[in-house]
């Protein structure tokens, strides 16, 4: 018998040669991986992320990673650089994360579902991480208006206290600056929680939104540098402009777009140069080099961001969408917040500068007649099936074809439901 001497072969790993794999954490803490090539820029990256999720406006999102470079922060990547590159240069590990880069002050700019839950999703994130300040008040409400959002129509059997403290709705500093700590909190949430009965979950989304963009610090992204009297200052870079704050003092003041002529960075130097004589210029000194390029980098894609912005107009809404028909009287108004750009300016406190209305949240006003009929209202978003859910689908439909009785499944239907149904059809 001849002996064959079987020649090795070795195998070669395409993904690890001219591909890679990069996981991407999304704003609801799932993730979900994107196979790259070498070569791919960044805004390949986000366009795959921003299909699959189905977001309608993805104009608004960025993806950043953690800086390995001085102390952990966030860093946005370079849309139109390769990914890659940029990841082994200056990221602490190949994890993305989709954020919201770009903020705006009008929340009808927002026209669809899935980028307004995802919009929702940040400015929750914002508050309950204390990037965006509240009190007591403006909390509660907004945990209200978090619940509708996320459980839709209020069911005492439900939404009690105990059954709730699973959840984080309060941001650490107001539950311990409670004296009756979270229950309390959670009980003053649950009473506007209840009045909300018949809004709709997109229209709770647009009411957190809009409160979340009249409070303190909303849309600036923050970093520490020093002025030309070497005193601390803190730059915020935001839609509107550049705030820059000094923590000794508590004085502020802005240089909106508009009135800034250029922005210039030189190593660790950067300086805004004002249009008007009125306004100097400003020099500040961060420490190290790459900090002041990536802010000159910010201020300009900010800048570029607002240019598009003020041409944009609120699409007015023909419908009144965020009502249930069944619940909303005919006679009664639509909520509506006042978002006109003519308030006061203070240059003495920490604001977002928006300039937007001073209510602490919009008025709302449902009829609480017929409550016997009044239909609970269906979830917003579905999440997609599991995998076995989707086999049994697949099933199920090749029986239909073939003269079995149908029925519905929804997504994440328990398989015990799934079974009985089965059972009574004889299967």
């Amino acid at each position: 018998m001849p002996f064959f001497h079987l020649k090795k072969s070795r195998q070669y790993n395409v993904v690890s040669k001219n591909q890679y794999v990069i996981c991407v954490e999304l704003l609801d803490s799932t993730s979900i991986e994107c196979t790259l090539s070498i070569s791919s820029l960044g805004q390949e990256c986000l366009t795959s992320v921003t299909q699959r999720l189905g977001l309608g406006q993805p104009e608004y999102f960025g993806l950043c990673f953690v800086c390995r470079h001085g102390s952990p922060s966030p860093r946005w990547v370079d849309m139109e650089k390769p990914l890659k590159r940029q990841l082994e240069k200056d990221a602490k590990g190949f994890n993305l994360y989709l954020r919201v880069m770009y903020y705006i002050t009008d929340a009808q700019f927002i026209q669809d579902d899935m980028t307004r839950y995802h919009y929702y999703l940040q400015l929750k994130s914002d508050i309950l991480e204390d990037r965006i300040h509240c009190d007591t008040h403006q909390a509660t409400v907004l945990a209200s208006y978090s619940m509708k959002a996320e459980f839709g129509n209020y069911d005492p059997e439900r939404h009690q206290t105990e059954l709730l403290q699973q959840y984080t709705f309060f941001p650490k500093s107001i539950v311990e600056a409670e004296p009756m700590g979270q229950e309390a909190l959670l009980n003053s949430s649950l009473c506007q929680y209840k009045l909300l009965t018949g809004i709709t979950q997109a229209a709770a989304e647009e009411y957190y939104i809009t409160m979340v963009m009249q409070l303190e610090g909303y849309g600036h992204e923050t970093f520490t540098a020093k002025d030309e009297s070497n005193n601390e200052v803190i730059l915020g870079i935001s839609i509107n402009g550049i705030m820059v704050c000094y923590p000794s003092s508590q004085a502020t003041q802005f240089y909106r777009w508009k009135d800034i002529s250029n922005v210039i960075n030189h190593k660790k130097t950067f300086r805004i140069e004002c249009q008007t004589d009125v306004e100097y210029g400003k020099q500040f000194t961060f420490r190290q080099s790459r900090s002041a390029k990536y802010v000159w980098r910010l201020c300009i894609s900010q800048h570029t961001f607002y240019m598009q912005y003020q041409q944009m107009q609120p699409p007015e809404r023909l419908t009144n969408g965020f009502f249930d028909t069944e619940t909303n009287d005919s006679n009664e108004q639509t909520p509506s917040v006042n978002l006109d750009n003519n308030g006061p300016e203070d240059y003495t406190h920490w604001t977002s500068y928006n300039d937007l209305s001073t209510t602490p949240c919009p008025a709302v006003s449902v009829s609480t007649t017929n409550i016997d009929n009044l239909r609970a209202l269906l979830p917003s978003y579905r999440p997609a099936p599991d995998y076995e859910t989707a086999i049994m689908r697949v099933a199920l439909e090749k029986e239909t074809n073939e003269g079995a009785p149908r029925f519905g499944l929804y997504a994440m239907q328990p398989l015990t439901t799934l079974q009985s149904n089965q059972t009574n059809m004889g299967y």
